[in-house]
């Protein structure tokens, strides 16, 4: 009998590397008989295809590689938009994961929630969280969800799509129409394909816990007690396998010099960043914690994402 669930990820070559590193995670953390882990690639040579698959071979996972027409010829992040038409028809229901994250525990409880019919599985954006807040931050985060046609309610809605679980029929329908706007559309937003999908599809989308979708930056606001991540995204730059740097440990980079370690024909993927840019990315990081901690570690924003967090986890309908 054909699994009917999957963990999907979409790249291209300059996010293989990373994107192998979460989906191997992703395979050690969810049941083989239950779940496939896949990755979808676009317009990626084929030598380094070549590679990926024999990694991918020994490690259980599905690769996929597809050519930018599949989808366009849109960035292949947008490929999330076109799932329903490149996988397989037995995989019934898909949590999309973006490749800048990392799987910390077990995916079995949450893939064993099934989407409801017509709906999907989202976590709020963290900008939802800013929208009462009396800063030049918050006030662009209006000004934002206003441009793109979001009513105020809406804006308290808005989703982030680093990680999706969906039912496949329901998303074909979201998709199609995300894709329609695409089509007509010359220039992209800030947040392409984050705004289409929260423009087409913000009613139909629950709310989900951001364990399963945790902006790497609440680490500055003393929530990962009360959250739990168990699926990190390291949202902006710089990302873990940069280096070091604040607030994510030694640990959160481990992974990608192991995976180098133990596939050496891939460390051409990895990019190094240069001493300048780490050591620019060092200053960053210590004076976004010093912001971050003030606005997120207490007072009326702490007390939205804590608010949220047990509305999530006390409503049946919400993972």
């Amino acid at each position: 009998m054909d699994v009917q669930t999957c963990v999907c990820y979409c790249t291209d070559r300059s996010y293989l590397f990373p994107t192998l590193v979460s989906a191997l995670q992703a395979r050690a953390h969810a049941t083989p008989q239950v779940t496939d882990i896949i990755i979808v690639c676009f317009d990626v040579d084929a030598a380094t295809i070549s590679i990926a698959q024999s990694i991918c071979n020994k490690n259980n996972i599905i690769l996929f590689s597809k050519s930018g027409a599949d989808i366009d010829n849109t960035p292949a992040m947008l490929g999330r938009l076109y799932l329903d038409e490149i996988l397989p028809e037995n995989y019934k229901n898909i949590l999309y994961i973006d490749g800048d994250t990392q799987i910390k525990s077990s995916l079995n409880e949450f893939l064993s929630c099934t989407p409801p019919e017509g709906r999907f599985f989202a976590s709020a954006d963290p900008m939802v969280f800013l929208l009462e807040d009396h800063s030049k931050e918050g006030e662009a985060v209006r000004k934002h969800f206003q441009e793109i046609g979001l009513t105020p309610e809406q804006s308290r809605q808005y989703f982030n799509t680093g990680v999706l679980y969906f039912n496949r029929s329901a998303w074909a329908v979201i998709a199609e129409k995300a894709r329609t706007i695409i089509r007509s559309q010359n220039t992209m937003s800030r947040f392409p394909d984050q705004d289409i999908l929260n423009i087409v599809g913000i009613e139909r989308a629950l709310p989900m816990s951001l364990s399963w979708n945790f902006p790497v930056f609440l680490h500055n606001a003393r929530l990962e007690s009360t959250i739990q991540p168990k699926i990190v995204h390291y949202m902006s730059q710089p990302k873990p396998w940069d280096g070091i740097f604040q607030p994510w440990q030694a640990s959160d980079y481990a992974p990608y010099p192991a995976f180098v370690a133990a596939y050496p024909e891939f460390s051409g993927l990895w990019k190094r960043s240069s001493l300048s840019r780490k050591l620019r990315y060092f200053a960053q990081q210590h004076y976004k914690r010093f912001c971050e901690t003030r606005k997120w570690g207490h007072g009326a924003v702490h007390a939205l994402v804590l608010d949220y967090e047990a509305k999530c986890r006390n409503d049946a309908k919400q993972v």
